[in-house]
């Protein structure tokens, strides 16, 4: 019997979301958008094993992914800022979530896919933490085709986030030659965010790939995948991350696809040298795993086919490469303005690396191929987004290492330095380690023992800087015990 409480909820939830009753109308023009498929998996069964629990978990579905991507006017100022983008809601189409990005240049894309990558991560277990909330003492109670008393428990082990991202030039000229177009529709659809629809070759591409998409992960189009891996080659940190976090885990022919040629699926993922351990035993038998399952793990990670790169040489091949650079230059080409000022002096670039100390005061290191030993360093551009460095340092080091850390609102600098490479400056700080180093090879923990006797390669100043990171911890330790005891 189906909760009509719950469903009522839900209704007025759509409404809401849906901003139907807007009287403005959506400015239509050309450009690259980017979608973005959210689809609960799994969700059929769900309603007919849990009638009294699925009305509440798609409301919160619905909600925790416009809430923490900052769809429309759930968006944060700061990541507004970051990016100059703002998502919007396209479609509710049952258990699928549709979104939507203006893409303005090229530099934008992985931010993107990162931030989707970092809410994707905790976003189910939000989803059961609220619904087991609004449940309360009741349960499922006796009405679930099966037993389920653990309402966080049933939802974490039954459900799945399927994540989709790819890209399209769509035209509002209805032209022979339009590939892809933007209109606004006469009669508007239910569930629609700005009533604005897009039709073409790319989308169906889309939608025909999003098929191969599984349980809380993302993959990309190749498209999307090149311009990102395309983007990065001037930066040497950058091309490393992303070889690193793409990967291509198969080759499969879809119905009116590339003429039936086969399409790689790219999966986004921060531990691709860990994924066996955390996919669930059975994941490998899906089509999207076919390159792993049929080489195994260890071939898959240094097999040059499976590699980001890849993707240029299969582009040349089905003829698609051409295009793809027509839609980097067009990107390339928007004028990036940081602040508004009379001249066009370029922004002073900041890094900030962080020497990251564990409970057992040993210094988290990473081992670079070619600069050797260091901290690890984000980058940041004077003007633009958060300005707090506990935040700028926690989300920096998370979306670019995956490691969790904490710096204070307020930090003392251990020192400052100046990267003529990309006439950067340069600031260390001390955090403290919290998550997500143990198992990356490129990652270890030392003793200030073991780094003033090691003989390995490393950055300039490396144990000098240490050494006054451990004396400068040892004062504040100090002056915080001489503040709680008074």
């Amino acid at each position: 019997m189906v909760d009509f409480t719950k469903l009522k909820i839900l209704s007025e939830d759509l409404k809401t979301i849906s901003r139907n009753d807007t009287k403005e109308t959506p400015i239509i023009e050309s450009g690259v958008f980017l979608f973005i498929s959210f689809d609960l998996a799994d969700s059929t069964s769900f309603k007919t094993e849990h009638p009294s629990l699925w009305a509440s978990v798609f409301t919160n579905f619905y909600g925790q992914i416009l809430e923490g991507l900052g769809v429309e006017n759930y968006k944060s100022p700061e990541e507004g800022e970051e990016s100059n983008c703002v998502r919007k809601l396209w479609k509710l189409i049952g258990d699928e979530v549709l979104l939507y990005v203006r893409i303005r240049k090229v530099s934008d894309l992985y931010a993107q896919v990162s931030s989707v990558n970092l809410v994707l991560a905790g976003l189910l277990e939000k989803i059961a933490d609220k619904v087991e909330k609004e449940m309360g003492s009741q349960g499922c109670q006796s009405r679930c085709v099966q037993h389920c008393q653990n309402v966080k428990e049933v939802i974490l082990s039954t459900l799945g986030i399927k994540t989709t991202m790819w890209l399209a030039k769509c035209s509002e000229d209805k032209k022979e030659n339009a590939v892809n177009i933007v209109y606004q529709p006469l009669t508007p659809t239910p569930n629609t965010g700005e009533r604005l629809d897009f039709l073409g070759r790319d989308i169906d591409e889309g939608f025909r790939m999003a098929k191969y998409a599984v349980k809380n992960k993302i993959i990309v189009s190749p498209l999307l995948g090149w311009l990102i891996w395309k983007a990065a080659q001037n930066d040497e940190d950058k091309k490393k991350i992303v070889k690193s976090n793409f990967k291509i885990t198969a080759f499969v022919a879809m119905k009116g696809v590339w003429r039936n040629r086969k399409v790689p699926i790219i999966m986004f993922h921060q531990h691709f040298e860990n994924f066996k351990d955390v996919l669930a035993y059975d994941e490998l038998d899906l089509d999207t795993y076919a390159n792993i399952k049929e080489n195994g793990f260890d071939k898959f990670k240094t097999d040059d086919r499976f590699s980001i790169d890849y993707v240029d040489m299969i582009l040349e091949n089905v003829f698609r490469k051409k295009e793809a650079l027509s839609l980097l230059e067009e990107l390339e080409q928007q004028v990036d303005i940081e602040i508004s000022l009379s001249n066009t002096e370029k922004m002073q670039e900041l890094h900030i690396a962080c020497i990251v100390f564990n409970d057992k005061n040993q210094i988290l290191v990473h081992k670079d191929v070619d600069r050797g030993l260091e901290f690890g360093c984000i980058k940041k551009i004077f003007g633009r987004g958060t300005r707090l460095w506990r935040e700028i340092c926690k989300k920096g080091y998370k979306e670019k290492y995956g490691i969790d850390i904490v710096v204070d609102e307020n930090p003392v600098p251990i020192a400052t330095y100046y990267y003529e490479r990309s006439n950067a400056l340069g600031v260390i700080l001390i955090a403290k380690y919290e998550d997500g180093a143990e198992d990356k090879e490129e990652w270890s923990f030392y003793t200030f023992e073991q780094i003033k006797e090691t003989t390995e390669k490393s950055v300039d100043n490396f144990r000098e800087n240490v050494e006054r990171a451990i004396k400068i911890k040892e004062i504040l330790s100090v002056d915080e015990e001489q503040q709680e005891y008074g």
